[in-house]
């Protein structure tokens, strides 16, 4: 009777606690981390009733938590995945909105600035046309503030969402440290609360949201939490310690994620830097700052810096209203250098808005031909030399530099370079020279000024585009060795040897105090007897060929002191007791004017250095022209010349040069035309135009400028081309504005609007990306949530069948326990 009785009670006190089991469970079906729990029943030890055993009941054994590790790191995985998509799908599309919208993108900003530069050159001279370009410009500066603005929002805000996350990461770890320190009370896993691993697992399950966390669990439940692959990347958690992490501004405005307290490697020494994050929600913003938001306003601020640079220098090469060259449209705000935060419109007044070309050109009214002419101008480039040769483009005073020339066999010349447009003051000294040497200078359109006339094969070698000729250039002698006003464009070029008056500074003797410089004239002396008997065409005295025949120093002295011949060269004569000449000049001009000892037709700078001189190239002032350099020799024989040089200056700028000097294309035929300067009426190019059949006219090309033409010209047709000096010529820099809407500028032969687009499209495919990646995290995760509460999970309708089921062998157990009284009851009244 005790036996049934006993076997009785142990099931209804096991199956009494397993209720309270799936009680527990239905009770906390909707907590959070909450692992459903499960009963487990062993029989009692069977008692032995001669030889067999009886049993003796169940006892309840344990309660265990229905958890599967593989599949709870899976779900915090998935989790990590999940988290890192969401921030980054609506942080992207935000962005795009704000890119792609008409009211903030810079795409309608753009195209109304291009429309009203197109309807401003179509009516240069309207204030309403310069008052509307000036708004849509300001308007275009405000739209790139918005946007950068916009952008800053973005910054700020992710920036924000970074350091809240970052301390929900400190909070969890230091919780997930108080929760091993409660486990490490216990050795045996199986002996821990329940309770006290769900609240572990579900703070590593929040903290995967947040970031992908690596976990290694010990014996008894206490985890160890990295970042990183391994354990010696440094943890968040081990044990009862915890990390934290911060965050930091990097010098380039970039957010750094690492340890409060950077641990050490214990092997090197050296300081673990936190591994990357790029999973959870952290990772998910982080990866839109540094893979979209920064890329984004990169772009931007480089578009801004291009827009800036282009259209300024296209506004600076136009003339204003008030005929003054251009200034810079747009600007950055002090301190925002090179951003689009700082763009600003900088012109306030109408009439400082340059819309015409630095050049016009006009058409002749007394024109046979119909053709109209439109002109442009564009950097010119050539072949050849940018410069004097080597050291002697580095010369300018006080520095002298020299060059030694090799002139190989059979060759004729040796090129010195180019004396460029602007440079001042130059004296080039050939020394040293053989009889066969000399010095030539030309320009890039053949017009000969310095040195000896050449023949028909010197001038194809020297006229070539790679030694600096431009293309067609045809040769003349026209100006050569020519002096006074009949020299190529009135300049003060010279070839011989020239005395100068000298400024000799003055002190006080008593104080050595500096006083004004006094002028010292000019002095050249001559040794008689190398300068005698004269031969004709051998030298001239300021211009003046020296005659035949002069065969003592008296002739010389007399012929230079004749009054006729004074009034030429403005010089004098005198001959001391030892034979030697001395040249000065009259009282006239002797503080001012030099003395110059050329050479005529047939002299050579051989013949200068008998007489003890070297041979030396004067270009007094600004060279008005690129001007090509050359030692010519004849021998046919391998020598060398050596070349010294020294300039006062250089300011080269030849197009302002063009614009101070107006210009004439005159066709003398049909196909033939010169170039000729105005000012000086000197021709500087003469050329021929060859139009093929079904083709437009060949443009004129001269140092950069462009002239084209409607039809072809007539003889006799004349254009003049001038700097535009009171802007109202033309509206060349205002549809050259327009122009930069198509031009191809930007990396991958963009245009400025088709890179912003570019842009935002390759933000939206950011989005697409995203959104495709979310869809199929989500699925993954889904699953990993069903794997989950598969395992761990509580269902209702489990737990009732389970509620059932025990509910029933409680009171199977129940009536055991019933009869067995009633048996006993039995017993008792058996009399």
């Amino acid at each position: 009777m005790s036996d049934l009785l006993s076997i009785g009670s142990s099931g209804v006190n096991a199956y009494q606690r397993a209720l309270a089991t799936v009680s527990n469970n239905i009770a906390n079906v909707n907590t959070d981390g909450y692992t459903r729990q499960d009963v487990s029943l062993a029989a009692n030890q069977p008692r032995q009733m001669g030889n067999s055993y009886l049993g003796t009941g169940t006892r309840f054994d344990a309660v265990q938590r229905q958890y599967d590790a593989f599949v709870e790191s899976n779900l915090r995985n998935s989790n990590s995945d999940l988290a890192s998509q969401k921030p980054l799908l609506s942080y992207v599309n935000r962005l795009i909105d704000i890119m792609g919208d008409e009211s903030i993108g810079l795409t309608t900003a753009m195209n109304r600035f291009y429309e009203s530069a197109r309807d401003l050159a179509s009516d240069p001279a309207s204030t309403v046309s310069r008052t509307s370009f000036l708004r849509d410009s300001d308007g275009l500066a405000a739209r790139f503030r918005q946007l950068s603005s916009q952008f800053e929002l973005l910054n700020n805000e992710t920036r924000q969402s970074v350091e809240t996350d970052v301390g929900q990461v400190n909070a969890m770890t230091k919780q997930l440290a108080l929760v091993n320190k409660q486990l490490g009370k216990h050795t045996d896993v199986n002996k821990q609360p329940s309770e006290l691993l769900d609240q572990r697992d579900l703070l590593l399950r929040k903290m995967s949201e947040l970031t992908a966390i690596k976990t290694s669990f010990s014996e008894n439940g206490e985890v160890l939490v990295t970042l990183g692959d391994t354990s010696s990347q440094g943890f968040l958690v081990n044990k009862d310690e915890s990390r934290d992490i911060m965050v930091s501004t990097a010098t380039n405005g970039d957010l750094q994620l690492n340890y409060r307290y950077p641990p050490t490697n214990p092997v090197t020494g050296l300081q673990l830097a936190l591994p990357p994050i790029t999973n959870g929600k952290l990772g998910g913003v982080l990866n839109f700052r540094e893979q979209v938001l920064a890329p984004a306003a990169d772009s931007l601020n480089n578009l801004s810096r291009v827009v800036v640079d282009e259209i300024n220098a296209v506004h600076r090469s136009g003339i204003d209203a008030e005929g003054l060259l251009g200034g810079d449209l747009f600007g950055f705000a002090a301190g925002e250098t090179d951003t689009a935060g700082g763009m600003r419109m900088l012109i306030q007044d109408a009439n400082r808005v340059a819309v015409a070309g630095q050049f016009r050109v006009i058409d002749d009214p007394l024109n046979k031909g119909t053709a109209q002419a439109r002109i442009g101008y564009a950097e010119p480039e050539f072949a050849g030399p940018t410069s004097l040769l080597g050291a002697l483009g580095s010369a300018q005073a006080p520095a002298v530099a020299t060059e030694t020339l090799p002139i190989g066999f059979g060759q004729s010349f040796a090129s010195v370079g180019l004396v460029a447009q602007g440079m001042r003051d130059l004296t080039l000294t050939l020394s040293t020279a053989s009889d066969l040497q000399n010095l030539q200078v030309i320009t890039r359109d053949g017009r000969h000024l310095i040195g000896t006339p050449l023949s028909e094969v010197d001038q194809g070698l020297l006229l070539r585009s790679s030694n600096g000729a431009e293309n067609g250039a045809t040769y003349s002698d026209a100006y050569l060795n020519k002096s006074g006003a009949s020299t190529y464009m009135d300049m003060d070029i010279f070839l011989g040897v020239k005395a100068e008056v000298v400024q000799e500074q003055q002190f006080n003797v008593l104080t050595g105090e500096r006083l004004d410089p006094i002028a010292q004239p000019a002095q050249l002396k001559l040794d008689a007897s190398l300068l005698l008997p004269t031969t004709g065409g051998t030298f001239t005295l300021n211009g003046v060929a020296i005659p035949d025949g002069l065969n003592t120093a008296a002739d010389f002295v007399a012929w230079v002191n004749a009054p006729a011949q004074q009034n030429q060269t403005g010089l004098q004569a005198s001959l001391d007791a030892q034979g030697q000449i001395t040249l000065s000049r009259t009282s006239a001009t002797a503080s001012t004017g030099d003395i110059r000892l050329g050479l005529g037709s047939n002299g050579s700078p051989a013949d200068l250095q008998r007489l003890g001189f070297s041979t030396s190239l004067y270009i007094k002032g600004t060279a008005p022209d690129d001007l090509l350099v050359f030692v010519t020799d004849t021998s046919g024989q391998p020598t060398q010349a050596s070349v010294t040089a020294q300039f006062g200056g250089l300011d080269n700028n030849m197009k302002q040069a063009l614009r101070s000097a107006p210009l004439e294309v005159e066709f003398i035929s049909d196909t033939d035309y010169v170039i000729r300067d105005v000012n000086s009426q000197t021709v500087l190019a003469e050329r021929s135009m060859v139009a093929l059949p079904g083709m437009p006219p060949p443009s004129v090309q001269y140092r950069g400028l462009s002239l084209d033409f409607s039809t072809l010209p007539k003889t006799g047709d004349k254009f003049t081309i001038d700097g535009n000096r009171n802007g109202i010529g033309n509206n060349e820099a205002m549809l050259q504005l327009g122009n930069l809407e198509k031009a191809p500028i930007m990396p991958g032969g963009l245009t400025m609007t088709e890179a912003y687009i570019e842009r935002v499209n390759q933000v939206g495919n950011v989005a697409r990306q995203a959104a495709i990646a979310e869809q199929a995290l989500t699925v993954v995760h889904e699953q990993a949530k069903e794997a989950r509460d598969g395992i761990s999970g509580v269902s209702l309708d489990q737990e009732a069948s389970a509620l059932v089921r025990f509910q029933q062998a409680y009171q199977a157990n129940a009536k055991v326990m019933q009869t067995a009284m009633a048996l006993f009851d039995s017993i008792l009244q058996i009399r």
